[in-house]
């Protein structure tokens, strides 16, 4: 049994041209389950040549119109013809690309540097497709770069990736996302404002290559989220972005911010998280502390006089129990005075215990103070950000980072998490993570497939 494949181009103009692509054989006598259907060798020739040749019919068409000049209509001469290598996902593709030349009736405004042009020039600056160069880097921001490599040449027909032409692909497309976002950002944006936005941001720490000489570095993550849109992640190194308050911005922008929007942020504590927000908004911000950090040092605190009342007898041990008991409902409520009278009372209680204790609680006596010692410090390091969470609660806002959370098992330590051996220069993880951070938005897609 023999099948042949055919492509059939009609042309504006009315011509009609016909391409042969392969002709395919296979066994009906003795057959096997592999002589069903196409192989993966067989789909990628069969693709290969049916790219060949649209790409050829394509842009010939496209040069034919481009000689008639848009001014005064003149049907212009064809100056040469070369022969252009175009990488396209269904392999490198070498195709004959005629140069038109330049009117005479152009404006004189404009440059007269050339005598000819190359339409394809125009749709193709880098002589590669777009969808080519986003599944570069998607895959290159999803896998290790060796990895996406073998993911593209073992299921694609396209030229041999290697690692390196992925992780500079990567790095082309975050320039490209930063650029674009830069462009729009200067234009008027009609859309109206939101009325607030909300921010939760965390961070990760990504090993660092050595000639940094540094074992680790900051990687903040983030989700910002307005009434009425979608939300915006975004990934940012400090140390690794030309100008991260700028790019910070464009990010607020993007989701809805223009000045005089109120914007809250959900920190876990790092001082240097709301500052950021600060310096590149200009103005003051709502700033909250997340409400599971808390939480956790309270347990902290219960665990370790819980675990120290069970060494002994001791009378003060149910009001101590009820004490730590009424603290996590002080500070949930907003109530931060009271709740460090009470931590102040279980200080003096932990001491007084750990005077009158000898031999085997010693332990559980100094831990249950040092413990308590944290949450006295953390809480009033971040008074300023304690509110009434339980009213917070009510109203349907958010009172932890939670969304942040996830966001850093998603864009940082899932690429570039301690357990991977890969280390790290501070821009290539703050492009890794902005690519990430747009595939997950669906940034990544067509509109980025035309981006040059």
């Amino acid at each position: 049994m023999k099948f042949r494949i055919k492509l059939e181009t009609e042309f504006s103009w009315g011509e009609t041209r016909s391409h042969e692509i392969n002709t395919l054989e296979r066994r009906t006598v003795d057959a096997s389950n592999e002589d069903l259907g196409l192989c993966l060798a067989e789909a990628k020739s069969v693709l290969k040549e049916i790219q060949r040749a649209l790409l050829q019919d394509q842009v010939e068409e496209i040069s034919e119109i481009a000689r008639v000049c848009r001014f005064c209509g003149t049907y212009l001469p064809v100056h040469d013809r070369r022969q252009r290598r175009i990488d396209t996902l269904f392999g490198r593709v070498t195709i004959e690309a005629p140069r038109v030349r330049i009117c005479m009736c152009e404006p004189p405004g404009l440059p007269m540097l050339k005598v000819a042009h190359s339409p394809l020039t125009r749709l193709l600056p880098d002589n590669a497709t777009p969808e080519l160069r986003r599944l570069q880097a998607e895959l290159g921001a999803r896998h290790s770069f060796r990895e996406a490599a073998r993911l593209l040449n073992e299921l694609t027909p396209c030229t041999k990736q290697n690692h390196v032409t992925i992780r500079n692909r990567l790095a082309t497309t975050a320039d490209n996302l930063v650029s674009d976002e830069r462009s729009a950002a200067s234009e008027t944006d009609q859309r109206p404002k939101s009325p607030d936005i909300t921010m939760f941001l965390d961070s990760a720490y990504v090993r660092s290559r050595p000639e940094y000489q540094r074992r680790n570095f900051e990687l903040i993550v983030g989700s910002i989220e307005s009434k009425g849109r979608e939300k915006r992640r975004f990934g940012l190194s400090v140390i690794g972005a030309d100008n991260p308050r700028d790019y910070l911005r464009r990010n607020l922008e993007a989701a809805g911010w223009r000045d005089g929007t109120a914007v809250t942020v959900l920190s876990d504590g790092d001082p240097a998280l709301p500052r950021l927000v600060r310096d590149a908004t200009g103005a003051e911000i709502n700033h909250i502390l997340d409400w599971w950090h808390i939480s956790i040092r309270i347990r902290h605190v219960e665990t370790t006089f819980q675990t120290l009342f069970s060494l002994f007898e001791d009378p003060e041990g149910l009001a101590v129990k009820k004490l730590v008991q009424n603290l996590r409902w002080c500070i949930w409520h907003g109530q931060t005075a009271r709740a460090l009278d009470a931590i102040e009372e279980l200080f003096r209680i932990g001491l007084h215990v750990r005077s009158q204790t000898f031999g085997r609680t010693n332990d559980a006596v100094f831990s249950a103070v040092s413990r308590t010692m944290e949450l006295q410090t953390y809480l009033q390091y971040n008074r300023a950000a304690l509110v009434d969470y339980g009213h917070r609660r009510r109203n349907g806002k958010p009172v932890s980072t939670s969304r942040a959370e996830g966001l850093v098992n998603d864009v940082a330590n899932a690429r570039m998490g301690k357990k991977r051996r890969m280390r790290w220069s501070p821009q290539g993880a703050h492009r890794v993570a902005t690519v990430r951070a747009a595939v997950l938005d669906g940034r990544l897609g067509e509109g980025q497939l035309r981006a040059a």
